[in-house]
């Protein structure tokens, strides 16, 4: 199983313990900010396993259906994951002002104050755990889901300190206020994965400074009269590269050939930490100056 997988099945089970945890503290003490906080752990299970699903999706070979592969699914979940916070924003922002209007109050304190340090621990290490994941694999999904719980773990942490400051001053405005600058946070902070996911489903070409040294070392080569079009997008786990390399029509095929496997193998060596699928075309004069000159 890969290390992806692991993390979201990890991420899954601490979520869904979490989520039983809030829910029977939060039915005990009569605490809404902890039952709110129990229907946030069970959405987070939820996006958890539904990750698992699309990993092991994106992970599957290309077949005749689908020619380049399943790895688009991870943008895709990324870009729902992004929409999922943003709602969450939005919702936790919606009870904070039921609260103000309402001035509900927490019947038992203590317990809910335990519970949600007991919440923080264990999503301060599965944060430490998935950052470590989606560092060493690049995956897109383990970092939507990192962000996921780190805007959790701040709603936490705000909902923990706003009972503390109830315990101490019984003013339950307090909690409250706390839920509306978690709420702008929460949606704030989605928008960068959702902006990311749409550059992958739209075929964002890689960083100009990337493409301009793909573009030196084609240059330098002696054998390569030119080249055009050179063309790039990239997915959470690869990136793809097809250009033209124009040759002396008198070059044979095998030396052709060979030259194009070297300038392959040196783009694979400038970013050895990232994967690479490339359509290397030979040809023996630019074509595409033939279609201006037509036209």
């Amino acid at each position: 199983m890969s290390l992806q997988k692991k993390a979201t099945i990890i991420a899954s089970v601490c979520a869904l313990s979490l989520a039983c945890v809030k829910f029977v503290v939060g039915l005990m003490s009569g605490s809404v900010a902890v039952l709110s906080s129990a229907i946030d752990s069970l959405m987070d299970f939820a996006i958890s396993a539904f990750n698992f699903l699309a990993l092991k999706k994106s992970a599957q070979r290309a077949n005749e259906n689908y020619n380049f592969g399943f790895s688009k699914i991870e943008a895709l979940m990324g870009l729902l994951e992004g929409g999922f916070i943003v709602c969450v924003g939005i919702f936790i922002f919606y009870e904070s002002i039921l609260k103000i209007y309402y001035k509900k109050e927490i019947i038992d304190l203590n317990s809910s104050i335990y519970v949600m340090i007991f919440a923080l621990i264990v999503t301060f290490f599965l944060i430490l755990f998935l950052n470590y994941v989606a560092k060493k694999t690049k995956s897109l999904i383990i970092e939507s889901d990192a962000l996921h719980y780190r805007s959790d773990f701040l709603t936490n942490i705000c909902t923990l300190l706003a009972l503390v400051l109830i315990y101490f001053t019984n003013l339950y405005i307090i909690d409250a206020i706390f839920g509306i600058v978690i709420s702008l946070y929460t949606a704030f902070s989605a928008f960068k994965i959702i902006k990311k996911a749409l550059s992958f489903l739209m075929d964002q070409a890689l960083p100009k400074d990337q493409v301009d040294q793909i573009c030196t070392l084609i240059s330098k080569h002696p054998e390569v009269i030119s080249y055009h079009e050179l063309k790039t997008r990239r997915t959470p786990n690869c990136n793809y590269l097809s250009v033209h390399l124009v040759f002396c029509p008198i070059i044979s095929l095998l030396n052709a050939h060979k030259i194009s496997d070297e300038i392959e193998n040196n783009v694979r060596l400038m970013f050895k930490d990232e994967k690479w699928d490339m359509q290397i075309h030979l040809d023996p004069y630019d074509d595409q100056e033939q279609e201006r000159q037509r036209q």
